[in-house]
């Protein structure tokens, strides 16, 4: 009598990945995935980082990262609400509306500096991806946070200067946008000014000191040349 072919057996059930790589549902994949999307993102762009570049990055396949994020949308609300938005609430957290006004601006100033400094992906994140025109995360940035931040800044800025408190030349609507320009827009580009004489000794201290000398007195001289240099705390 001939042999009966033998049935094949069922493949045992997966959960994504392959040999050697971590399966779904171990500790700390997910933060992993969102973290290497963050820094890419930062560095290429939202438009220019495939779910294969991601997956490398993190040490996971790109059907684990499809498991935690089973959509672009899903992967940029995490960045929106778990990485960026820790962020400038860190940076507004001793903002009061009885603040002295000069005092709040330094000291938002210099912890802007030092957050963004301590986050190297978040300068080129921000200037990438919010400040542009066709940034992926300008509409959930400037929706969900940070256009409520800025308005929320804007009476207590105009009361300020209608009380002769700040410059009166000075225009409320332009103080946060003009905040960006002086600390995130210096540390997303430290590979051009670096390069000029006496930039490679530049540190955060420094940026710090110089946006404090910028705010409170221009370019115009300081009214007592011998007046410390401000190191605001709060910064």
């Amino acid at each position: 009598m001939p042999r009966q072919p033998a049935k094949p057996r069922p493949s045992p059930r997966r959960s994504p990945g392959r040999p050697g790589r971590p399966e779904a549902g171990q500790p700390g994949q997910r933060e992993r995935i969102l973290d290497a999307a963050t820094d890419l993102f930062s560095r290429q762009g939202v438009a220019g980082t495939p779910v294969k570049a991601i997956a490398t990055q993190a040490g996971v396949t790109p059907a684990l990262v499809h498991y935690y994020f089973s959509d672009r949308d899903l992967l940029l609300d995490a960045v929106v609400e778990e990485k960026l938005q820790p962020l400038v609430a860190g940076v507004f957290a001793n903002v009061a509306g009885d603040a002295e006004p000069m005092a709040m601006l330094v000291g938002m100033a210099g912890r802007l500096i030092r957050t963004a400094a301590a986050t190297p992906w978040f300068p080129g994140l921000w200037i990438r991806e919010v400040v542009s025109d066709d940034g992926a995360l300008r509409e959930r940035v400037l929706g969900r946070f940070a256009l409520q931040r800025a308005v929320a800044l804007s009476a207590p800025l105009a009361a300020a200067v209608a009380r002769g408190k700040l410059n009166r030349g000075l225009e409320p609507a332009l103080v946060m946008p003009s905040l960006i320009g002086l600390t995130l827009l210096p540390l997303a580009t430290t590979h051009i000014w670096r390069r000029l004489p006496g930039g490679e000794a530049v540190d955060i201290d420094t940026m710090v000191r110089h946006v404090s000398a910028l705010l409170t007195h221009g370019l115009a001289p300081a009214p007592d040349a011998g007046e410390s240099r401000l190191s605001p705390e709060s910064s």
